[in-house]
């Protein structure tokens, strides 16, 4: 079954490169070649390297992809606590890096536990928020309480967040939720990419992200919906209607997503994570939707199998 679906992915994927390679193309064609459309031409091809990042160790599984979600949470975790460092925060960096780990851990080897570690962690970490904003003074960024609320960050997302993930791609159907899920939050990030910076005109979020538009953001909805389809042999158990309602969704959290990271990032004064994936930046850059659209993603398939 998993080789059938890889199978049909590659396919699938070729397709899909194919038509968006010709959009390019056509673009360079009619309107010349501008630095925006070669940055799209780059973006498309550090794409599948992005792709592969991902579905190659869920296809492996086992102590593959636990090895490549370890290296994920390390170098995500280490971006995200440098960008809070440099907006004033004093995280305890190495403590949160080991938790996320640990918690790797214990999810690889009973991955059920990841019903119970998620919520708690997202209540206590909703905790640390209230005790901050309710005692004046508590939640300062060299406090005790300041620290521990900039370690707890690091440790829900991307650490828990990644947990959810790492106990998806262990699933006997893993690699197609994987697929599916990751395939659609790209496939919306993507379509708003191309459509917002062709067709882009009414901003929705000026200050917060002001290259986001209305036209981005429905044509990203629409794009996951398209691909949700062309991807549904990877959950041959969904219905229509579950595809849609995963496209929808998926895409919601992955604009929240975004909106998250460009927070944190104007609050830093960094445009940013890093610098080390061309056209992208960082490694959280590229992979914040996905990760934090995985907790989404995984109550979708509780709420779809308990109706």
């Amino acid at each position: 079954m998993k080789q059938e679906i890889a199978v049909r992915l590659l396919w699938t994927l070729g397709l899909i490169f194919m038509l968006a390679g010709a959009g390019v193309l056509g673009q360079w064609a009619l309107r010349g070649r501008t630095a925006s459309q070669s940055r799209m031409g780059t973006r498309f091809a550090v794409e599948v390297g992005i792709l592969a990042g991902v579905w190659g160790p869920v296809y492996l599984g086992g102590p593959w992809l636990l090895a490549a979600v370890v290296v994920l949470l390390v170098l995500c975790t280490r971006e995200l606590y440098g960008t809070l460092e440099t907006g004033g925060d004093l995280p305890w960096k190495f403590s949160g890096m080991g938790l996320g780990v640990l918690v790797l851990l214990i999810v690889y080897r009973t991955p059920e536990a990841i019903d119970w570690i998620f919520p708690i962690g997202l209540v206590l970490y909703a905790g640390l928020r209230w005790a901050g904003l309710r005692f004046a003074g508590a939640g300062r960024p060299d406090s005790l309480l300041g620290r521990a609320q900039s370690t707890g960050l690091g440790l829900l997302y991307p650490g828990l967040c990644l947990a959810v993930f790492l106990a998806l791609g262990l699933r006997e159907a893993g690699f197609g939720y994987a697929i599916f899920f990751y395939g659609l939050a790209e496939a919306n990030d993507v379509f708003a990419y191309l459509i917002g910076s062709s067709l882009g005109k009414r901003k929705i979020f000026p200050k917060l992200s002001p290259n986001k538009t209305l036209e981005g953001v429905l044509g990203g909805l629409l794009g996951a919906i398209g691909v949700g389809f062309a991807f549904a042999f990877a959950v041959p158990d969904f219905a229509p209607r579950d595809v849609v309602g995963a496209a929808l969704l998926i895409g919601g959290a992955g604009l929240c997503g975004d909106l998250l990271a460009s927070r944190l990032k104007r609050r830093a004064g960094v445009k940013d994570y890093g610098d080390v994936i061309p056209t992208q930046g960082g490694v959280l850059d590229v992979y914040d939707a996905f990760i934090f659209v995985a907790p989404v993603f995984y109550y979708y398939l509780e709420f779809t199998a308990l109706r």
